[in-house]
């Protein structure tokens, strides 16, 4: 547990009982002189896994451009009946998270992020095998194809760096999806020139291409929910097979069909499949960082939390207008 001590004008003693009420926390208060003033002294015990949310509504009702104002709190040991009550009435409201369990999380997430040599080539075997399955409307080979590709790990750094105002590792995550595409898109591409010259690819599309061709609005939408069903499942710890399949069913198919499309000529669907798999990245990072925001992971540091808050909104608003230009294309055309 941790004791918050609070230092506040009289004037802002009404709004700090006020936030300690909401809070169903046990607090006592008294006068205090400081210096020439006389200032509103509360002492409180707070459990640890919500000292963010409360001090974040505490800034709001103390100014603490004042000298004497300030907000302190530390651990303290013991064992307090009103202290349990404080912890029992607060767990109804969200999940919070450990710090062990949050440093697990990024862990993992960055160690996932990086892509290496050998996860370029799984990437590229993933692309072929899709390929074959495209030309051949094989759905079997096409599913496993979506099971070796690699893309998960990129996706869930991202999105975890971003709610723990991490920028930097959240590019590098965003470069590693580029890369993983990127290999994805060549090696289609190089395998149907090589293909077309041996006379093997068909002269129409096939109906699993065209499929791929196709964009529109469910597609945006069901990519949200491709990308906040993964991430939910992957920090609940569901095995990441499940998560991993559903989302490179969302990119490497498509993916695939950019590289096909241009080989074969085929222009329009070459723009369908194009404009698909930009509904599906943005849609699959806006529903990864929607995801953890709504699950409440970031910074146990209070001062942390706030620049990883804002942080997470401006990418939000960014994904957001993208999102709605890619809407407003699919309207008008």
């Amino acid at each position: 547990m941790l004791r918050l001590e609070i230092y506040c004008d009289e004037g802002e003693g009404e709004k700090v009982r006020n936030v300690l009420t909401k809070w169903s926390l046990q607090f006592y208060a008294e006068e205090v002189q400081s210096n020439e003033h006389r200032a509103l002294k509360f002492t409180v015990l707070v459990p640890d896994f919500v000292i963010n949310d409360v001090v974040d509504e505490l800034m709001k009702a103390v100014d603490l451009r004042k000298g004497h104002s300030s907000i302190t709190w530390a651990p303290v040991s013991g064992k307090s009946v009103k202290y349990a009550n404080s912890v029992k009435s607060l767990k109804k409201f969200k999940r919070h998270w450990t710090l062990a369990a949050i440093e697990g999380l990024i862990e993992n997430a960055n160690n996932q992020a990086q892509v290496d040599p050998i996860q370029l080539t799984l990437g590229a075997v993933a692309s072929i095998i899709a390929l074959f399955g495209l030309i051949n409307d094989s759905i079997v080979m096409i599913i496993s194809a979506m099971l070796l590709s690699p893309i998960l790990g990129p996706l869930y750094g991202f999105s975890l760096n971003i709610v723990m105002g991490k920028g930097r590792d959240a590019l590098d995550a965003v470069s590693s999806i580029l890369k993983l595409l990127g290999v994805i898109f060549l090696s289609a591409l190089v395998v149907s020139l090589i293909l077309n010259l041996a006379g093997s690819m068909p002269a129409e599309p096939t109906h699993e291409i065209l499929l791929r061709g196709q964009s529109g609005l469910v597609y945006i939408l069901l990519a949200i929910i491709l990308g906040y069903a993964g991430i939910v499942a992957i920090v609940s710890r569901i095995p990441e097979i499940l998560a991993g399949v559903s989302i490179a069913a969302a990119l490497v198919p498509p993916t695939t069909v950019i590289g096909i499309s241009l080989a074969m000529g085929w222009w329009d669907v070459f723009a369908g499949s194009l404009a698909l798999t930009v509904e599906n990245v943005l849609g699959l990072l806006s529903g990864s960082l929607l995801g953890l925001y709504v699950l409440n992971v970031s910074p146990r540091s209070y001062y942390e939390r706030r620049a990883a808050k804002l942080y997470t909104k401006r990418t939000m608003l960014v994904l957001a207008i993208m999102l709605a230009t890619l809407v407003l294309v699919e309207l008008l055309s």
